[in-house]
């Protein structure tokens, strides 16, 4: 990763020099006892003074991931053996089931907006009712920042909700009818679940694979059966941290096509990535209602979001958010485009790039827990459990030992059988100290016989 820091010819600051050397721990291209080099080489490779390189070593040494010696060098350090016998342990249930974000330190800036908020505005005009699609001006904000996504639309395209969740209902309310089929991957978001059984319509689950959900798959399923919509996650799939392939965006755009079928696709848990291909909407924009929130980005409690739509679909998917939860409260969607217009959000995602960054190169210091399926960019991980665990019976056990783990079969679409398998969310656990008390134990756990219970014949 230091390498490719030097080739890419940049000015180097000591923060982009951090950020690459934990980006090569979670990518595993950098080994705990594995040497840095010389400060002075560094500084000469990357054009820049010997302070920058000192000041990144020395930040890299404060959060522990690197251990200095005189005379010898910087090394990447074993986190594991490097923590303190006396680190702090909890006596409550560590959460790693509930799917949590970690808040940036947002230090002033909170109250210093919300302080502008109520200077430049009356308390009516936050606190009062709003347009079910949201003001011309919170929309126009979100639609310069979904660009960033390669979503371009106009801001008539885009009605604001009160976060992702309930975009989801807008759109699966309105777009089909009770009853009715909607296809999406065999592993999919519980809460997406929950929306469909509550508004009386029916999944069907497509099989999946490294590069996402199966064309062939999508295709049969469309053929042989009454299909109302597809619905699926583009980038970093809960819970499998899947991100669909180019050519599988463009495989679900055709078949969309081919079938007449409209398109719901998800990008909530993909807000801090960087990817460089088209989201389905850029590729089938007569038929794709995309979602995103920012709530992944600004914090759980950041209940603001947003449903593009086709423009001669606006009106009809405006309408389920008005039987909904109605308009966007007034106070986030203010809040949220201010941040977006500052830049707040941009400083936002980079905190949380650096933030997940550091708990999954924690992560993969773990010989067992590192070989779950992480990203660099996703505060949930999917780990395929060794023989002879089951997922009932390791999620048992784990809570016997003070780890709470979401139970797989809720990540199961229709009958099929649960995979011996399960989603650990390192984004929830508030501290790194509990996140790294979690994952011994769970290591411990998996090195060890599932204990069998019940009965004898």
């Amino acid at each position: 990763m230091i390498e490719e820091l030097i080739q890419s010819g940049t000015k180097a600051r000591s923060r982009s020099i951090v950020t690459a050397v934990i980006d090569g721990i979670a990518h595993r291209k950098l080994a705990p006892g594995q040497k840095l080099p010389p400060q002075r080489d560094l500084a000469h490779d990357l054009g820049v003074a010997v302070g920058t390189v000192g000041r990144a070593y020395a930040e890299l040494e404060t959060q522990g991931f690197v251990i200095s010696h005189v005379g010898r060098g910087t090394f990447i350090a074993d986190r594991r053996t490097a923590r303190t016998q006396d680190a702090p342990q909890s006596a409550e249930p560590i959460d790693m089931a509930v799917y949590r974000v970690p808040v940036p330190p947002l230090d002033d800036l909170f109250g210093e907006t919300l302080k502008a908020m109520a200077a430049e505005h009356r308390p009516d005009q936050i606190l009062g009712s709003a347009p079910t699609a949201g003001r011309f001006e919170h929309r126009e904000a979100f639609a310069h920042w979904l660009k960033r996504f390669g979503v371009f639309a106009t801001p008539d395209q885009i009605v604001l909700t009160n976060g992702g969740q309930h975009a989801m209902m807008a759109a699966i309310s309105t777009i089909t009818h009770p009853g009715e089929v909607i296809a999406t991957e065999d592993f999919t978001d519980p809460r997406m679940k929950m929306v469909v059984s509550h508004l009386d319509r029916r999944l069907v689950g497509i099989p999946i694979d490294q590069y996402g959900l199966l064309p062939e798959a999508l295709d049969q399923i469309c053929r042989t059966q009454a299909i109302a919509a597809i619905y699926c996650t583009t980038r970093s799939q809960n819970p499998t941290n899947i991100t669909l392939s180019l050519e599988r965006r463009q495989a679900i755009a055709e078949i969309a096509r081919r079938y007449d079928l409209p398109v719901i696709e998800s990008d909530v848990y993909g807000t801090i990535m960087a990817d460089v291909d088209p989201p389905i909407f850029a590729l089938a924009p007569e038929r794709t209602h995309f979602i995103s929130s920012l709530g992944r980005i600004a914090g759980p409690g950041m209940k603001i979001g947003c449903l593009v739509s086709p423009p001669d679909k606006v009106a009809q998917t405006q309408s389920g958010v008005g039987m909904s939860t109605g308009a966007a409260t007034l106070i986030m969607a203010e809040l949220g485009s201010r941040w977006i217009t500052e830049g707040r959000i941009d400083e936002m995602i980079r905190w949380q790039q650096a933030e997940v960054l550091r708990r999954v190169s924690l992560l993969t210091t773990f010989p067992v827990l590192g070989k779950a399926h992480a990203i660099p960019t996703s505060p949930h991980v999917w780990l395929i459990l060794p023989e002879p665990w089951r997922a009932e019976e390791f999620v048992g056990a784990a809570a016997a030992h003070g780890v709470t783990i979401a139970p797989s079969h809720s990540f199961v679409v229709g009958r099929r059988s649960v995979p011996h398998a399960v989603r650990l969310v390192i984004g929830s656990p508030p501290s790194m100290d509990l996140l790294e008390t979690a994952c011994e134990r769970l290591e411990r756990l998996l090195n060890t016989q599932p204990r069998i219970h019940g009965d004898t014949a």
